[in-house]
């Protein structure tokens, strides 16, 4: 493994002019040097383009392509394709890294010889981003995983499933060709992933929250409904399913709480957003599935409150959208409180 290895960061533009210049300052500001910072301009109509040129001019590390819209499964897909490091991460336009968030993931890496550096979670945040303590730098513990235990753990939801927050060796996704469907809207970094970890034969786990991962307001989601994000949530779990390489017991399990979570997650949204009577057909047959299956939740190695949220969809689907969804805006409002 080499001792300085150059990491290449990916991340898709689009209308991102309002917190684009805060995510670079954060990417080019950090401790680790070695760095390659791909943005991909996907046919950006508003100033992004121009941020996007105006940094690279001050700062070598940072190559911007710029292309006719295509979707960012497509764009991230470019900056791979792109890409020269050793190793890959994805990040989001609007989202801010550590400081030390290359140096750290590098430093799992390397003290571990794994070829994947993830973390379970981010910090998410609506204004200001929340810095690990010290005592808690000190705390850290890396633990050292198979790749199939990963994928394993990402199923249970255990694991963040975005694509963020993981550094990826560049020789599992060149040689292996992982890359981002084109087909999915949503879910399209939950396959990702776990394409990844299948790939892998040691990944190490550390516990910083070292990614600072942007929320909206959950009540505003009534204006974003779009029945083709609620139809790609579920279709990607059944591309994940096929391309799993050892479908042990134990994973298929797995998937199969995760299929569940999935449809869950899409009947929560046409509740939260309202539109049970615009779209009947999948609110019945999503609010059907849920509740057939599940007893998926019940034997599965998961928190008491995701136990919890089974009962909830066995009693009744529709009682268990609105509780869910009170509690998520309620949590938000907190936290954007304190």
């Amino acid at each position: 493994m080499k001792h300085n290895p150059l990491v290449t960061l990916v991340a898709s533009v689009y209308n991102g002019e309002r917190y684009l210049k805060e995510c670079l300052d954060s990417v080019l500001g950090q401790d680790y040097h070695n760095i390659e910072v791909i943005m991909v301009d996907d046919g950006s109509p508003d100033g992004s383009a121009n941020i996007l040129d105006e940094y690279a001019g001050k700062d070598n590390r940072l190559k911007v392509i710029h292309k006719a819209n295509s979707g960012v499964c497509d764009s991230r897909n470019v900056g791979i394709e792109a890409s020269t490091g050793d190793y890959i991460g994805i990040i989001d336009q609007d989202d801010v890294l550590s400081h030390d968030y290359v140096s750290y993931f590098v430093g799992l890496l390397q003290d571990n010889d794994a070829e994947i550096a993830y973390t379970p979670t981010a910090d998410k945040f609506f204004s200001d981003t929340k810095e690990d303590s010290e005592d808690t730098k000190r705390a850290d513990k890396a633990e050292v995983i198979t790749g199939q235990q990963a994928a394993t753990d990402m199923l249970y939801h255990k694991i963040i499933i975005a694509p963020w927050n993981k550094l990826v060796s560049r020789d599992i996704i060149m040689k292996k060709n992982v890359r981002f469907q084109l087909q999915f809207f949503n879910g399209e970094g939950f396959a990702y992933s776990i394409e990844c970890f299948q790939h892998a034969k040691r990944v190490v786990r550390g516990q910083r929250k070292v990614y600072h991962y942007r929320v909206g307001d959950p009540n505003s989601g009534a204006s974003k409904f779009r029945l083709h994000s609620v139809e790609s949530t579920i279709a990607s779990q059944i591309y994940i399913r096929d391309i799993l390489i050892n479908k042990t017991p134990e994973i298929m399990k797995a998937w199969a709480f995760s299929d569940w979570h999935s449809h869950c997650d899409a009947f929560n949204m046409i509740v939260g957003c309202g539109v049970e009577k615009k779209y009947p057909k999948h609110y019945k047959e999503i609010g059907d599935y849920c509740h057939k299956y599940a007893s998926r939740a019940f034997s599965a190695p998961i928190s008491l409150q995701q136990k919890l949220r089974g009962v909830l969809f066995k009693i009744n689907p529709y009682m268990a959208a609105r509780i869910i969804n009170h509690f998520r805006i309620r949590k938000f409002q907190k936290e954007n409180d304190s």
